[in-house]
């Protein structure tokens, strides 16, 4: 039986709490994370809310900037399925980034569940990728070269928000008629934003297959994500089973032409060993490279759902780092093609 509304932000309310201790101990071992240089509010004229941008950027960023400097973007989206999280969480992300890439990382402040439900968080990465694209020349990005992060939840906006902007932008052309000026912003805003590449850590890919099933085919079931996060996360984004399988939730629900069209060419999931959601990414994978999408999946060995994320100060960060760096270059060598 569904919670009520209440009692899921209760639980969140309670979660969220303990979660900013945890990434306060997260945070703590050396080198300590850097923290955003900026943030900038996005006002949505189609929604009448807002969304804060969290700038990672690097070394002498407003010097370049004033001398007409570009610098490539990635746009991150935070886990904590579509529940907990902030934008501050991915910071060593952020930092690998910054040391690896040289460009700009961009963590989204999107709305949460219960208090704002699916579609808000993949609306919230529609309209950050707007804004980008429409204030690239102040900001000194060139949005000829983004590419997208996400983890867990985050990883599901990093495939689901192309969607929604292409289906957005062919729902405005078709109703053209009579709103020619916000079609033409619209237009305008995308002509030269240009997602390059996905990076998506654990992602949830399908919210349609049982949960219980997906623990139970997993290679360790008592490893995954206890049942009280998982009832949380998807009764708090998806109280309406239907919305389960737009597109726009469940990706792997999409058409073959929506995902040739709307997603990059270069591909990278990074799925763990003793995640229930290990199948479905590797399915994923499949189901892109029959398309002609250029997909590295990468298996991190006897890890579990957010093994990167750990509160523990004493863990093995360095291993984290080995996988955060080698992306990095990846990222890199796109940027530069």
């Amino acid at each position: 039986m569904a919670s009520s509304r209440w009692w899921l932000y209760c639980q969140a309310l309670l979660w969220r709490f303990l979660m900013r201790i945890g990434m306060f101990l997260h945070d703590l071992p050396p080198p300590r994370p850097p923290r955003p240089l900026f943030t900038r509010t996005v006002k949505s004229d189609s929604h009448g809310h807002s969304v804060v941008l969290h700038f990672y950027c690097p070394p002498n960023y407003h010097q370049q900037r004033r001398l007409g400097h570009r610098y490539p973007v990635a746009v991150n989206f935070h886990g904590g399925g579509f529940t907990l999280g902030c934008a501050t969480d991915d910071a060593r992300w952020a930092q690998a980034v910054l040391d690896g890439v040289g460009a700009v990382l961009v963590s989204v402040s999107y709305r949460r569940a219960p208090e704002h439900p699916f579609p808000a968080a993949v609306d919230d990465g529609v309209e950050a990728l707007l804004y980008l694209a429409a204030h690239a020349a102040e900001l000194g990005l060139d949005v000829s070269r983004v590419a997208l992060s996400g983890f867990s939840a985050g990883g599901n906006l990093a495939v689901t928000v192309p969607l929604r902007l292409r289906g957005r932008v062919s729902t405005v052309v078709k109703e053209r008629l009579g709103r020619a000026e916000s079609t033409q912003r619209l237009v305008d805003q995308t002509s030269d934003l240009n997602v390059v590449a996905l990076f998506c850590w654990y992602p949830i890919l399908d919210f349609q297959e049982s949960r219980d099933h997906r623990r139970a085919m997993s290679l360790m079931p008592d490893k995954t994500l206890p049942a009280f996060f998982t009832s949380l996360f998807d009764e708090s984004y998806l109280p309406d089973l239907d919305e389960r399988a737009s597109p726009f939730a469940s990706p792997v629900r999409a058409s073959d032409r929506i995902l040739a069209e709307a997603l990059p060419h270069d591909v990278f999931l990074y799925i763990c060993e003793w995640d229930m959601l290990m199948k479905e990414g590797q399915s994923f994978v499949r189901r892109l490279e029959s398309l002609g999408k250029r997909v590295r999946a990468m298996m991190i060995e006897k890890a579990q759902h957010g093994w990167d994320k750990s509160p523990n100060p004493f863990r093995d960060q360095g291993s984290v780092d080995i996988l955060y760096r080698d992306a990095c270059a990846d990222m890199k060598a796109i940027f530069e093609r």
